[in-house]
């Protein structure tokens, strides 16, 4: 199994925009080190660290952790974070091979008591959900499993999709009324509301995937772009 950690080290911060980040570059390296070194005390035949930071200059990370494979990306930033991390692993895919399986872990984030890697790979995914079966629903894209790449990159592209189209969607009058508005005079400039996670349970459950849905992953860690620091357990 290979462990794919989605990074971004040092986020850009763009004028009108909220604050991405309530921790320092320092706080962030030795969380994504920390990362890096809980990862490799276990049996993944691979780790690669992929981060889109507008400074390519990660020495920090190579130096701390050796033997995990470390790929910068430079990229467009969109607000919609999980639309950057979506293209990020796209990118990551061709440097993986044909039929492994995959654990997806966001840096900063740790395995603990409850994380095993264990995957009975019958399944597409193992994942964490919320609100599973409501309208609600969604799942958690800080980690997860994946049977094999081309499964992942069709839940990736599939789900960018939904994302995407989720502004011209019709679900009720208001989103109608919306819809007949845009058809008659266009907007183009509209900023993208749909989260990958709402899209992402969209595409589970629609898509044909075999998902193992369960209540933990087993992984811990602090949200960067809430100033509320708890840890929060999945």
């Amino acid at each position: 199994m290979i462990a794919i950690v989605s990074s971004c080290l040092y986020p850009e911060e763009k004028k009108g925009e909220s604050k991405r980040s309530h921790f320092t570059h320092e706080e962030r390296e030795r969380q994504t080190i920390l990362t890096l070194k809980a990862l490799e005390n276990f049996n993944f035949s691979q780790i690669i660290l992929v981060d889109n930071s507008v400074s390519a200059n990660l020495d920090v990370i190579k130096s701390a952790c050796k033997a995990v494979q470390v790929i910068h990306i430079k990229q467009y930033q969109f607000i919609n974070k999980g639309i950057n991390e979506f293209f990020m692993l796209l990118a990551t895919l061709d440097i993986l091979p044909e039929n492994e399986p995959i654990f997806k872990i966001s840096a900063r984030y740790l395995p603990n008591e409850n994380f095993n890697t264990n995957f009975d790979e019958a399944y597409d995914f193992k994942v964490r959900a919320y609100h599973l079966g409501t309208k609600r629903s969604s799942i958690s894209t800080r980690g997860y499993f994946v049977r094999n790449k081309q499964i992942y990159e069709d839940f990736l592209l599939k789900t960018l999709n939904e994302t995407f189209a989720y502004e011209q969607r019709v679900v009720g009058i208001r989103s109608l009324i919306h819809f007949v508005k845009q058809f008659i005079n266009p907007v183009f400039n509209i900023t993208r509301g749909a989260a990958v996670e709402f899209a992402g349970a969209r595409i589970l459950k629609y898509a044909g995937y075999h998902t193992e849905y369960v209540d933990k992953i087993g992984i811990s860690g602090t949200i960067a772009g809430f100033e509320n620091k708890s840890i929060i357990k999945e």
